[in-house]
């Protein structure tokens, strides 16, 4: 039982240092400290790294993707919108 518990956090710990290193969001300092926080406090520190550099490693989108370009806006008020 005892090792079952065992090997379940070094998979944890595991698992959050590869995320937290392959994080490119983060300064080597900075990647240095979430893995002390991940190895000296074992189930806390890697769920917190690993959530946060999960995070930060999701797609930003790009403007034209996520704004509407000039020439589609619609805006209340009919195609006369200029003051």
């Amino acid at each position: 039982m005892l090792s079952c518990i065992a090997a379940a956090v070094l998979a944890g710990n595991l698992f959050a240092t590869v995320v937290v290193l392959r994080s490119d969001f983060y300064s080597p300092l900075q990647q240095r400290l979430q893995l002390a926080l991940v190895w000296l406090i074992p189930v806390l520190g890697a769920a917190c790294c690993a959530s946060f550099a999960s995070i930060h490693g999701r797609a930003v989108p790009k403007p034209d993707e996520r704004f509407p370009k000039p020439d589609t806006f619609d805006l209340p008020g009919g195609e006369g919108n200029s003051l």
